[in-house]
């Protein structure tokens, strides 16, 4: 895949995809059970992102040994 394919497809994903939604939800194109699916699973996913980030860093620090008492 050429770079160009890649960038193409990140700008898709990225902004295309995410503003489409918000469209379909400012113009109620999208039926009103959809809108609050997809309300929730944003939600949940930045619950996610936050918690599992904070446990990635808080298991790095225990494994560097960042606050063993040193004797």
């Amino acid at each position: 895949m050429s770079d160009l394919t890649k960038m193409l497809l990140v700008l898709v994903i990225t902004v295309v995809i995410p503003l489409a939604v918000l469209l379909g939800i400012w113009a109620d194109i999208l039926p009103q059970a959809l809108q609050v699916a997809i309300g929730l699973a944003g939600v949940i996913l930045t619950i996610a992102y936050i918690v599992g980030g904070n446990l990635l860093l808080m298991w790095g620090d225990i494994k560097s040994g960042r606050y063993s008492k040193k004797s």
